[in-house]
C-alpha cells in the first residue's frame, strides 16, 4: 500500500505543474467519449469545472495517509454528486478519462505499476463516493460542501481562495 501511494503522490506532483492543462485535458476525454454527460457540466464554467477536478484530486492525494478522513470526505463529495445527476453509470466514464488524461500527461512515466496504483485508486475512490451517494442527506444537512463553497465564493473569496490554497497547495490564476 505505501508503494502505491507513493506512485500517486509522485504522480500527481508531475501533473499538478500544468494542472489546469491536465483538467481541460481530462474534460476533453470524458466529452469526446461520453458526450451525453456533457449537458451535466452546462452551468459550470470551463474554469471551475477545470478548478473543481484539480482540487478534488489534490484534496485526495494529499490525505491519503490520513484515510478516515478522506473516507468522510470522498462520502460527501459522492452525495454532492448524486444530487447533481450523477448515477452510478457515470463513474466508469470519469475513471477512463482520468486514466487517459494522467497517461497522456506522463507519457513514458505512465508505467504498468503507476497505472494500476490511480486504478486501484480509481476503484476505491468510487466506492466510496457511491456509498455517499445512497444517502445523500444525511451527508449533506446543515453543511456547506467543498463544491457548494467553491460555486458560491470561489471566483470572489480570497479567503476561499486561502482555504483552497492551503489545503491543496492549488494556486488560483494563470500557471506556467
Amino acid at each position: 500500500m505505501t508503494n502505491q501511494i507513493r506512485l500517486l503522490e509522485e504522480s500527481f506532483d508531475k501533473v499538478k505543474l500544468n494542472a489546469l492543462a491536465f483538467s481541460s485535458c481530462f474534460h476533453r476525454h470524458l466529452f469526446t467519449d461520453h458526450p451525453e454527460v456533457e449537458p451535466m457540466f452546462e452551468a459550470l464554467s470551463i474554469e471551475l469545472m477545470e478548478k473543481k477536478l484539480v482540487a478534488s484530486l489534490a484534496l485526495i492525494v494529499e490525505n491519503l495517509h490520513n484515510p478516515d478522513a478522506l473516507a468522510h470526505a470522498l462520502q460527501g463529495l459522492g452525495a454532492y454528486h448524486v444530487t447533481k445527476g450523477t448515477m452510478a453509470e457515470h463513474y466508469p466514464y470519469v475513471g477512463q478519462a482520468l486514466l487517459q488524461a494522467f497517461a497522456e500527461f506522463l507519457g513514458d512515466e505512465w508505467t504498468p505499476a503507476v497505472a494500476d496504483a490511480w486504478k486501484g485508486a480509481y476503484h476505491t475512490i468510487s466506492d466510496i463516493m457511491l456509498a455517499g451517494a445512497e444517502h445523500p442527506s444525511d451527508l449533506l444537512e446543515g453543511e456547506l460542501t467543498f463544491y457548494e463553497w467553491l460555486d458560491l465564493y470561489g471566483e470572489s473569496s480570497p479567503t476561499l481562495h486561502k482555504l483552497v490554497e492551503s489545503t491543496t497547495h492549488f494556486k488560483y490564476g494563470t500557471q506556467d
